[in-house]
């Protein structure tokens, strides 16, 4: 559900010039535009000057968030009526020439209108944006990013206060981070999930670990040069999420997801060569085999021949857990309630091939 923030807050924070910390009002914003419908934008259309101009301005300052700004610059351009208050207010185009030329060229490829408004200068360059900054893609980083917003938001439900943090100063993070997040993001991951060595450890940060991998494999999504840096942390990945699924079945979902996107990658040759992690898989129980086994046909063909006849009986239904886990408790987020069965399309759908924007040339030392 859509909750709008307060626009007073917008208002106050133009008219006190307090820019410099409206981190979390941008991404307030942010979050709501990226998962709301045309419809439920347009009705808030009586507010669109206000947060053109709010977004300009933020973007005059904080070049950290370029590609989340670009991001609602392209949702919002899909509402009609914001395109005509952005038509309407002359300052704004104005307004938008005062930034530096590269970000006007990227903003004015999202839309038309956008394009028309830009410097005569920035315009040149229009067509030359890199590829992460060109329309189509921007939709896909769009679902990539809704999807990690709702990860963050069931990590916030369950008090979890490490995203809040993360978000509130994306400033004070490392020359690495800034120059590829998605990389750095799946490191975390990485390193997360590689910390627990346990069943209590599993029990306590497992989710958190779970999470952490979901939101770097999202970022990663489509961009095999990156997966490719960290192939030597495949087996104890893959191992953490069979041993995390073996001991809580109600995470099937999360495991889903990461294995799907894994699988879709270089790391796929580790799960086929790796005889070890392909008998973990058989010990799961045969729904939980057979729900990985929708995710790959290279996982599908190492689970065993009773879990496969159920997928061939159609007996992995979307609302398999209910059957299998009559006892799910409040921890169950909103991801794993979503269907089993559509895992796979949801993945597929940001996993456009893509050209890494950067990173390291090197894979990082290995620290285990």
């Amino acid at each position: 559900m859509v909750v709008w923030p307060k626009w007073e807050v917008y208002k106050e924070c133009l008219a006190k010039d307090r820019i410099m910390s409206a981190n979390g009002d941008f991404q307030d914003f942010k979050k709501q535009v990226l998962k709301a419908s045309v419809q439920e934008i347009d009705e808030q259309a009586k507010h669109a000057p206000l947060m053109w101009n709010f977004l300009i301005a933020f973007a005059a300052k904080k070049p950290f968030f370029r590609s989340l700004i670009i991001q609602v610059f392209n949702k919002l351009m899909q509402v009609p009526s914001w395109v005509s208050a952005w038509e309407a207010d002359v300052e704004l185009h104005e307004k938008v020439q005062t930034l530096h030329e590269d970000l006007q060229s990227a903003i004015g490829a999202q839309h038309e209108v956008l394009k028309k408004s830009i410097a005569p200068a920035a315009l040149k360059s229009v067509t030359l944006v890199r590829m992460d900054e060109r329309p189509e893609e921007v939709r896909l980083a769009i679902e990539r990013e809704r999807m990690i917003d709702a990860i963050k938001e069931e990590a916030e439900e369950a008090e979890s206060d490490e995203w809040v943090a993360a978000e509130e100063e994306p400033e004070a993070a490392s020359a690495e981070t800034a120059c590829n997040p998605a990389l750095s993001a799946l490191q975390e991951g990485i390193d997360a999930a590689s910390a627990i060595d346990d069943p209590s450890k599993m029990d306590s940060c497992g989710l958190s670990a779970l999470n952490k991998l979901r939101i770097g494999c999202i970022r990663c999504a489509g961009d095999d040069q990156l997966f490719s840096q960290e192939l030597d942390n495949a087996p104890r990945v893959f191992n953490f999420l069979l041993s995390l699924v073996k001991q809580h079945p109600a995470y099937i979902n999360g495991v889903a997801e990461v294995i799907n996107l894994l699988m879709a990658s270089s790391w796929c040759a580790v799960f086929e060569k790796n005889q070890l992690l392909q008998e973990r898989l058989r010990e799961l129980p045969k729904p939980l085999q057979a729900s990985l086994g929708l995710q790959s046909s290279k996982v599908l063909a190492h689970i065993d021949a009773d879990a496969r006849r159920m997928l061939a009986a159609g007996e992995v239904s979307d609302d398999m857990k209910t059957a299998f886990l009559p006892c799910l408790t409040d921890l169950v987020t909103e991801s794993v309630r979503a269907p089993i069965t559509q895992v796979a399309d949801r993945m597929q759908s940001i996993r456009a091939p893509r050209t890494s924007g950067g990173g390291y040339p090197h894979a990082r030392a290995q620290q285990f």
